[in-house]
């Protein structure tokens, strides 16, 4: 399991290991492996190449050991060596998504080898920059590639893409960039300023797409939504309040990372009458967004939600999800999980 963040070391047992930024654990008991590449910037991105072979790491980092890297870098999954794979970014990369013709890159991007880009490119396998370049006015924090391999969903902070409205959420051309416009008003647009959601996270099970979001401002949408890849049209919207940072799907369920703290809304938990309390791992129905009890699809047996604590205390806790796809492995601030101590990185079997 491959791990990135702000760290500075990993630690198992009474073993600390110095990894800074990122690093990578056994998938089976948790402890470091020797892949020790020594970025010296915040990671806020991975994605593993269609057979596996390589990871492309995106973030805010200049160098890679000793080698200069301008927020994104290549590694050999089997080696562990640092790939020639340098294309020169400015700006943030937050997201990337990974096809057999190139490799798409999103965040608070400014230029790709000095070329002008506006918070999403794509480069080749050997990082020259593609003609794809979608206009956005806000940064871009999720990619999804859509079933049919035709179209990239956009998740993020912007408002327009190539200047038609599609607020947080838009979907392009694989190959020339071009808007498609089915998506123009799946996410809620608040007229009031300081109002807006922002599209945290995007997943799949082959026939929706499902997003996240977090949102600012009172009553904003904080929840999940599932909607038709090739008509953009809604299927189910969930407005538990408290913001998604991160959904997956694996096996008939919709795992969700947020603090959510009312879902009333959607038939689950409301909120309590002094303050509020998070919980910040929950699963959903991907059929209809429905509450689910963890691991379970809604016909099976139920089991009890897990939970985890908000790390520093701004009530985040996890913030994204990988799977082998069989086991659910969760990442974050946290550094509690089920009331037992367990920092940043936690794995739950099938």
């Amino acid at each position: 399991v491959y791990a990135g963040g702000t760290f500075s070391r990993l630690t198992f047992g009474r073993t600390r290991y110095f990894r800074p930024h990122l690093g990578a654990v056994s998938s089976a008991t948790g402890a470091p492996t020797s892949f020790r590449p020594g970025i010296n910037g915040v990671v806020r991105s991975l994605a593993l190449s269609r057979d596996n072979a390589v990871l492309y790491v995106g973030g805010k980092f200049t160098k890679v050991g000793q080698a200069y890297r301008s927020n994104v870098a290549a590694f050999s999954t089997s080696t562990g060596a640092l790939l020639s794979f340098a294309p020169k970014v400015a700006g943030i990369v937050v997201a990337i998504a990974v096809t057999s013709s190139g490799i798409y890159l999103g965040g608070t991007i400014a230029k790709v080898n000095g070329r002008r880009r506006t918070d999403a490119a794509e480069v080749t396998h050997g990082g020259a920059l593609l003609p794809w370049a979608p206009r956005l006015d806000g940064y871009v924090r999720a990619l999804l590639v859509s079933p049919d391999r035709t179209r990239i969903f956009l998740g993020g902070g912007f408002h327009h893409v190539n200047r038609v409205a599609h607020e947080a959420l838009g979907s392009v051309n694989l190959t020339s960039g071009a808007s498609e416009r089915f998506t123009r008003h799946l996410i809620p647009t608040y007229r009031r300023r300081g109002r807006v959601s922002e599209v945290t996270s995007l997943t799949s099970d082959g026939h929706l797409i499902f997003a996240g979001a977090e949102g600012t401002g009172k009553g904003v949408f904080d929840g999940t939504l599932a909607f038709r890849p090739d008509t953009g049209k809604l299927v189910w919207r969930n407005t538990c309040l408290g913001a998604t940072q991160g959904v997956l799907y694996l096996h008939g369920v919709l795992y969700k990372a947020s603090h959510a703290h009312d879902c009333s809304s959607a038939g689950g938990f409301g909120q309590i009458r002094h303050g509020w309390q998070a919980h910040h791992l929950l699963a959903e129905d991907p059929a209809d967004g429905t509450l689910l009890s963890w691991g379970t699809t809604a016909a099976s047996r139920p089991r009890p939600l897990p939970d985890t604590n908000g790390g520093t205390g701004n009530e985040l806790g996890p913030f994204c999800f990988a799977t082998d796809g069989a086991q659910l492995f969760v990442g974050g601030e946290f550094t509690v999980v089920n009331g037992r101590a367990q920092e940043g990185l936690a794995r739950f079997g099938p």
